[in-house]
């Protein structure tokens, strides 16, 4: 049957309005052209499918049954017009994140190469930010998810994942001397010369929160803002450093050696954030999905 949807339409149309005149003025026609669409359908079909009088239109018996069915083959072609323009947005475009750094650096790259293989028309940009800074882009839209670390105040505009727990450890040169063997307590580490974070480091406000009332744990002897920094110090022996397990992932075996810390241990809690009711672009959906399959392969550290 050599008819288009449009022609469908227009008989829907007429019958849900009552008018012929009401139907061409909602689907901007001529009541001429109207008409020829209702026409060329009833042709197709073999009957007449709308009885139209001085007064009233109503359908035929024939139409009233097709009805419901001309209703669904509409909505259900539109939900194969949106699921075609989902199809193609997520393969192609651009989306946003944001991420810790030691998330960028260790685990997203092997989502990204899945996502790329899959997906290769969608660019990816990257926030590769310290933790303070993650939500608030989240929150203005800058970014559509993000990687972060959970905190006591967390944003409330923000959802939150739970991804991972990652252990804090003490790393040090293989030849820095002092190190105890075998789990450090926090109080050991008076005596030792510490590669250390900034005020705004989301790390350095965790370790105030957990370490508040113990004695003073060390002495920093070198404050940096970013953990690659603080890494490169400590390969060149310059003092030891506390990290989270996850940023001894890419490092070189043998180029650094690592204790876990005690009394007490602490960790951080990877989450993944996104805006509140917030719907994602179906490209983040999927390079979401392959973030957090990334995630399940890493496991818990320590």
């Amino acid at each position: 049957m050599d008819y288009l949807l449009k022609e469908i339409a227009v008989f829907v149309r007429i019958i849900e309005l009552g008018s012929f005149r009401a139907a061409a003025e909602d689907l901007n026609l001529t009541q001429s052209a109207l008409t020829q669409r209702l026409k060329k359908l009833e042709e197709a079909v073999g009957v007449r499918l709308i009885e139209r009088t001085t007064r009233t239109v109503a359908p035929t018996v024939v139409g009233g049954s097709f009805l419901p069915v001309a209703k669904r083959m509409l909505v259900q072609f539109e939900q194969s017009m949106e699921d075609l323009n989902t199809l193609i947005r997520a393969r192609t475009g651009q989306v946003t994140i944001a991420s810790l750094i030691s998330v960028a650096t260790y685990v997203l790259p092997g989502a990204l190469k899945r996502f790329t293989a899959a997906h290769p028309n969608v660019s990816v940009r990257i926030f590769d930010d310290p933790e303070l800074e993650i939500a608030g882009r989240i929150r203005r839209g800058e970014a559509e998810f993000g990687i972060d670390m959970e905190t006591a105040d967390q944003d409330p505009d923000v959802e939150v994942t739970p991804l991972l727990e990652d252990r804090y450890v003490l790393v040090f040169h293989p030849d820095y001397p002092g190190v105890p063997s075998g789990a450090v307590a926090w109080a050991d580490l008076a005596e030792l010369p510490l590669v250390t974070y900034g005020a705004r480091s989301g790390t350095n406000r965790l370790m105030h929160e957990r370490l508040a009332g113990l004695p003073r744990t060390g002495k920093w002897r070198y404050e940096v803002q970013h953990l690659s920094t603080l890494l490169g110090l400590v390969r060149a022996g310059l003092g030891v450093g506390i990290v989270p397990t996850l940023a001894m992932a890419g490092q070189e075996e043998g180029a650094l050696l690592q204790r876990p810390l005690v009394a007490p241990d602490m960790r951080r809690t990877i989450v993944l954030v996104q805006r509140r009711g917030a719907e994602l672009s179906p490209a983040a959906e999927i390079l979401k999905a392959f973030t957090l399959a990334e995630f399940e392969r890493f496991g818990d550290t320590g």
